[in-house]
């Protein structure tokens, strides 16, 4: 049997032996996490496809009973959290991200690309008198959470504050960490008053036409996940991103050479270090077999994302970073119906984030070995938490 576990650092590692009657195959196979639950763990690129799609799993946490993702937190926790549309199926789920849609659409990200380029370029232009910086801390940080401010009107003195316990809820998940429960209820508490606040003084933006289509809990959820989704992930997007071109010395050259590749290197940067490893939660409602494999009603089903994303079949020479490859249709943002609703805000602050930073510096190095870069393990992630590098300021004219 190939029955394994996940270890601290997020990758999939011989286990004890389970049940007899458990069988495995090399796209899916039984997983302890790291707080002793045991999950379906799908690692093929093309089942994870199928199993991100199939109705027989069901999103919806609350009937999860012990093997839901909060199961051991307080009632009125879990409640919060069920709210979120990552957390409901259709009809629910359907109602609710249409009515969010239209402030992620292509449409809208072109809109406020000259947003995002201010913002990158009011950062950029702080690190030009230093020679060495910290491009998590004073970039990629940043970044993701002023273009959020500007979307949601939320207030700059506000920013770093949300920033701060999005961080903390993403790094308590897996496993669930006291720090987990305080986060949870911040945040909720700052959406339903940044929801109340826009209820009262509407204007033009995203909260503002969600207030008038949703109730206060499902206003205050649906804010609570965008600002979430929206930091933390991003943020590691760009960090994480930017490692690989400073590591792979010849992909950043031929992007440097070409901006026309950027666009399709970030896609080939979350495929080949996605933020985020797993995909959320799925239950079986009803029994599956897939690849000689039964998953029975009520067991868990999540795709590892760092795998699929690395599998053979479905990727030409797969450990390979190749800023220029094609057909890339990775799984970082998950498939179906809960793909990521911001996918194409965060390619675009990337694409944008790149292009300035290249645009400002003829170069960039690391100014540490890249072994002694900061990692921390969060479960869900592998977040880098600091990237220092070396500067040199491009030439005028």
């Amino acid at each position: 049997m190939d029955d394994r576990r996940m270890d601290t650092e997020g990758d999939l590692v011989e286990s004890g032996p389970m049940n007899a009657a458990t069988v495995s195959s090399p796209g899916v196979t039984r997983v302890d996490l790291p707080d002793g639950r045991t999950v379906w763990m799908v690692t093929k690129y093309g089942l994870a496809r199928r199993m991100l799609s199939d109705t027989r799993l069901t999103s919806d946490s609350s009937t999860m009973g012990e093997m839901a993702p909060l199961a051991s937190l307080p009632t009125d926790v879990k409640r919060i959290m069920e709210r979120d549309m990552l957390s409901q199926d259709p009809p629910v789920h359907t109602r609710m991200r249409k009515l969010a849609a239209p402030g992620f659409t292509t449409r809208a990200v072109i809109a406020v690309r000259p947003a995002i380029e201010r913002i990158a370029g009011d950062l950029v232009r702080k690190l030009s008198p230093r020679s060495e910086v910290d491009l998590v801390a004073d970039f990629a940080v940043p970044l993701p959470t002023l273009v959020l401010g500007e979307i949601f009107g939320i207030p700059a003195d506000e920013c770093a504050q949300v920033r701060s316990w999005s961080d903390v809820f993403a790094a308590g998940l897996l496993p669930i960490k006291d720090t987990l429960r305080p986060s949870i209820m911040w945040l909720n508490d700052y959406a339903k008053d940044l929801a109340g606040r826009r209820r009262s003084d509407p204007d033009d933006g995203l909260i503002s036409r969600l207030t008038a289509d949703l109730d206060d809990d499902e206003v205050s959820s649906m804010v609570f996940l965008l600002l979430v989704a929206g930091q933390t992930a991003t943020t590691q997007l760009i960090a994480k991103g930017l490692n690989l071109l400073l590591t792979h010395p010849e992909q950043l050259d031929r992007v440097r050479g070409d901006r026309s590749l950027l666009s399709g290197a970030v896609d080939e940067l979350l495929r080949y270090d996605p933020p985020l490893r797993v995909t959320a939660f799925r239950m079986a409602v009803e029994p599956i077999e897939v690849e000689n494999v039964t998953i029975a009603a009520g067991d868990v089903v999540m795709c590892s994302v760092t795998e699929a994303n690395r599998d053979g079949e479905r990727f030409t020479d797969p450990d390979r970073l190749d800023v220029g490859r094609q057909d890339n249709q990775h799984l970082a943002f998950g498939h179906g119906i809960h793909r990521c609703l911001g996918a194409n805000l965060a390619k675009a602050e990337a694409e944008i984030a790149f292009t300035t930073l290249l645009d400002r510096f003829e170069r960039i190095e690391l100014a540490v070995p890249a072994v002694d870069l900061r990692w921390e393990d969060v479960g869900i992630m592998n977040q880098l938490t600091a990237l220092p590098v070396r500067l040199t300021p491009a030439k005028a004219g």
